[in-house]
């Protein structure tokens, strides 16, 4: 069976060792620079080479997940999904935070799942994805159930109602058109077709809208963002941006990191890194 890229949890993959970016190190969100309780491996300038990816604490985890269960709330406000409102704890079927080291490195925080949708949080630590609950059981229904004449496809509706739930969760559909190709199909797993063809005389109506690298082909998987939606509802099975630049929302900020992780951390010194020694050329 076909693998959906959009499961209810993450799959990472834990780094050993790595030079680590700041953490959103940024004059709005300075709040989330690495407080001292974090244990790391700094170099003689005392500049941070490494956190643990696996480091975190139970409070990190609980204030992680009451953040992004709030920016959830939101979401599912904004694109007027059938969710109880606000969405809580209690609503939740599923929940992945990553560990505090992880999402140092990688600025990604995890994702929650209700009965409804999953809500992903995995770009610079802003909302990324949102995706229908059972959404292999929900496209399987509708390819039972709805066979239109191909003389009723179209591409204009669909890309109205893609680029009006981007716009609706804040994302810069206007930068999407002008750095991607944008392509509406429907999905040709559910009609038994390659993405971007047609079958001979009927189909589901099952779109997907996908602004994707320029010049690459329907099943090239480089592109920026994706929308499937199932037409005749006008429901929303999926949807996701994959880089940061296009997501004009604010990121989750924590104002209390130093509480969630007291005390003073163990600061082991390495060799300090010269950057000022340019690299040897390598081989031709």
């Amino acid at each position: 069976m076909k693998k959906r890229l959009f499961a209810s949890s993450l799959i990472y993959i834990f780094l050993l060792s790595s030079q680590v970016e700041s953490f959103a190190k940024t004059s709005e969100n300075s709040a989330q620079e690495l407080p001292a309780g974090v244990p790391r491996i700094v170099d003689t300038n005392g500049v941070v080479e490494y956190v643990d990816t696996m480091y975190t604490t139970k409070a990190y985890q609980e204030e992680c997940l009451r953040l992004i269960t709030e920016e959830g709330s939101k979401v599912a406000r904004e694109l007027e999904l059938p969710e109880s409102i606000p969405i809580v704890k209690a609503n939740l079927t599923h929940a992945f935070i990553a560990p505090f080291g992880y999402t140092y490195l990688r600025r990604s925080l995890g994702n929650i799942t209700t009965s409804n949708y999953w809500y992903n949080h995995k770009c610079d630590f802003k909302f990324s994805d949102v995706s229908i609950n059972k959404l292999d059981q929900r496209c399987r229904e509708y390819m039972d159930k709805y066979q239109l004449p191909i003389k009723q496809f179209e591409t204009n509706s669909p890309y109205q109602l893609a680029t009006q739930w981007l716009t609706a969760v804040h994302m810069d559909v206007s930068g999407l058109n002008r750095d991607y190709d944008v392509r509406v199909a429907i999905d040709g797993y559910w009609n038994g077709v390659p993405m971007g063809d047609l079958p001979e005389k009927k189909f589901t109506p099952i779109y997907v809208v996908s602004w994707l690298t320029k010049g690459q082909p329907h099943y090239s998987a480089g592109g920026g963002a994706s929308v499937e939606l199932f037409l005749p509802t006008k429901t929303l099975l999926r949807l996701s941006v994959d880089d940061s630049k296009y997501i004009l929302r604010p990121p989750i900020v924590f104002t209390n990191l130093s509480e969630l992780f007291p005390g003073k951390g163990t600061i082991t010194t390495n060799w300090p890194i010269d950057t000022t020694t340019p690299p040897r050329p390598g081989p031709n």
